[in-house]
């Protein structure tokens, strides 16, 4: 995995993802970083405990739930201005799913503190993404029972 700096193409994206002008992205999300994976990189595990958000930029990702030991089975896709990890920062619980690069990727990782300073700011926004947390939550559920 790479980092740099969010460049205005990256704000533009998360602007149209969160429905907000760009101006107020780049003021809010101060600590923004894209992080660029290579194929098969996992960018999140299951089971583990996660506080940042993310929005896909480049790339397609796939969301993977364990079934045995040691193999998974995909229950959705992500593609730019897709936005995960909400899930683990809004219900503080373990993240519900993995995320693997299905070839070269670039995301935007939004810290907490900048996610929640996004979300006091904007209510309808945090009301938009804690009903997409639960609709996702039952998906995942509803695939893990099949």
């Amino acid at each position: 995995m790479t980092e740099r700096k969010a460049v205005h193409a990256d704000l533009k994206v998360l602007a149209k993802t969160f429905g907000l002008l760009t101006s107020e992205v780049e003021e809010t999300l101060r600590s923004l970083t894209v992080c660029a994976y290579e194929p098969e990189a996992v960018l999140m595990k299951e089971g583990e405990t996660g506080t940042n958000v993310y929005v896909a930029l480049k790339g397609k990702l796939s969301v993977r739930q364990a079934r045995w030991l040691v193999m998974s089975k995909e229950v959705a896709q992500l593609g730019p201005g897709d936005l995960f990890g909400e899930i683990g920062f809004l219900v503080t619980a373990r993240r519900s799913a993995s995320i693997v690069a299905e070839g070269p990727c670039e995301v935007a990782r939004i810290v907490v503190e900048d996610f929640k300073a996004l979300l006091a700011k904007h209510s309808e926004l945090q009301a938009r993404i804690e009903e997409m947390a639960r609709r996702r939550l039952y998906s995942l559920s509803a695939a893990s029972h099949t």
